[in-house]
């Protein structure tokens, strides 16, 4: 019985959550290029396993970074209704 490697699955479990089918897409090719580009650069052969670490880092990465961008929303929004008085770090 041959056993098939799943890179969304591998990458979802690297990562602790399921991606959204949005998500997935959206980082897979660029996963695909620092691959190539690690390859290239170490003579290495990584395959499935490390780019399903890639995918988890990049999702990981655009989540934190949306999650930082509405941060700075709500600040800014907090900001402009004079909201943020008495707060700590204006």
């Amino acid at each position: 019985m041959e056993v098939t490697f799943d890179l969304r699955t591998a990458a979802e479990e690297r990562a602790g959550s399921a991606f959204s089918d949005e998500e997935y897409q959206m980082v897979l090719p660029e996963a695909r290029r620092k691959l190539e580009r690690i390859n290239d650069m170490n003579g290495t052969h990584h395959g499935e396993p490390y780019l399903a670490i890639l995918i988890a880092e990049a999702v990981q990465f655009r989540r934190f970074s949306q999650y930082l961008a509405a941060l700075n929303d709500f600040r800014e929004l907090a900001r402009e209704s004079g909201l943020n008085q008495g707060l700590a770090h204006p």
